[in-house]
């Protein structure tokens, strides 16, 4: 849907002629109706000829601008043309009458004031031939045709009303399309708040790797110097030494905690070597078994790495397993990152990690799981979790490759 135009503010004055405009054009929108309900129904074309479209667009903006109605740019098909059209031929049948009773009521107000002031005698004021109208009569049909007067302008309000329904009902989105529209923007959202995190991790990986971790190499370097200067039989030698080892374990666990932001080998070397080095780490020990060496799409590597990752945390934490396996099977298709059209059937990536822990692990809101189920959807695959009390635990994820 497009975005919605800016809504003008209606005022009586400005729905009275809005009304009044919609009010001529009925005999237009019913022919151009029936003829869009037969370009669907006999031609089956889903889209508006163009008078069509001229003849809506023209009705969309006359109720923005006058009648204060919102546009929420919903695309417009044949169906909804013709039975908005339709819609509108009522309403301006309708105000046609309406239109036509204030007609007859002011050409009565100018007879009745020419009688009275030059005696001239029209069919509507036959009711005072004889007598002539005089100045008490007419002070007292005041108040009555004041009154009517109002009826007749309230009545016309009532149709704009009407033309403003017409268009929010056959104009504006149904309620699926508004719910489609919340949930294709809350996917975009979310795709792109899990991409700026991503980079926001390998910010950070770049910062621990070049900043914090080569200032703990020199620190380390400079303690060894000064153990060296202050010679083996000192006591600040020991006190030296043992501050370059805990500057050795610095770095190591600072590359391990950049490590585990985001490898800076999964841009420069894929997917295939991080995840060797994953479960290489990973307790209790882990099978990897992966057939394809082809580079895969980025976005699809940094999903998979990232489940991984969480599902042999989870391992390690909860399950009590003594071992586990990674399994990634990849659709030929899905191999090549490069072609421009692949096979629907084959073009995706299925990852299974199993384990022979305990079992019970579900997908519980705000947990590990639950969020990997969330990154999963975001990239458009699908993940599930098969953990029966006593296990095994079984996590199966499948990725598209576009």
């Amino acid at each position: 849907m497009d975005p919605a135009p800016a809504v003008w503010r209606s005022t009586p004055a400005r729905m009275l002629w809005g009304a009044a405009l919609g009010a001529v054009t009925w005999p237009v929108d019913l022919v151009f109706s029936v003829v869009s309900l037969l370009r669907f129904s006999l031609l089956r074309r889903p889209t508006p000829f163009g008078p069509v479209r001229s003849l809506v667009a023209w009705h969309r903006r006359r109720t923005v601008r006058f009648l204060g109605w919102a546009d929420d740019g919903v695309a417009l098909t044949s169906p909804r043309a013709a039975r908005y059209l339709a819609a509108r031929g009522v309403v301006g049948v309708v105000g046609t009458l309406v239109l036509g009773l204030l007609a007859y009521g002011m050409f009565a107000v100018a007879a009745v004031l020419a009688s009275w002031l030059f005696d001239v005698r029209l069919t509507v004021d036959e009711a005072f031939a004889d007598g002539g109208l005089t100045t008490a009569g007419l002070l007292g049909m005041i108040p009555v045709g004041a009154i009517l007067l109002y009826l007749d302008l309230m009545g016309l309000i009532g149709v704009a009303l009407l033309d403003r329904s017409a268009a929010a009902r056959w104009l504006a989105p149904s309620r699926s399309e508004r719910l489609a529209a919340q949930v294709e923007s809350l996917t975009v959202s979310r795709a792109d708040l899990l991409a700026a995190l991503d980079a926001e991790r390998g910010r950070i990986e770049r910062d621990l790797h070049d900043g914090v971790q080569q200032r703990a190499v020199a620190l380390g370097l400079l303690v060894n110097r000064a153990r060296r200067a202050a010679g083996a039989s000192s006591s600040a030698s020991l006190l030296l030494e043992q501050a370059a080892r805990e500057a050795e374990l610095l770095v190591t666990d600072l590359r391990d905690v950049a490590w585990r932001v985001r490898p800076t080998t999964l841009d420069t070397h894929g997917l295939a070597p991080v995840l060797a080095e994953l479960v290489s780490r990973a307790e209790p020990p882990t099978v990897l078994e992966w057939n394809s060496p082809e580079r895969l799409p980025p976005d699809v590597e940094t999903t998979i790495y990232y489940v991984v990752s969480e599902a042999l945390t989870n391992v390690a934490k909860h399950s009590g397993a003594t071992e586990a396996e990674v399994r990634v099977s990849v659709g030929r298709a899905a191999a090549s990152v490069g072609r421009a059209r692949r096979d629907p059937d084959t073009d995706n990536v299925r990852v299974t990690i199993t384990d022979n822990g305990t079992g019970g692990a579900l997908p519980h809101p705000g947990r590990g799981l639950a969020g990997l189920a969330g990154r999963v959807a975001t990239a458009g695959g699908t993940l599930t979790v098969d953990s029966p009390p006593g296990g095994p635990t079984k996590i199966e994820v499948t990725l598209p490759c576009e």
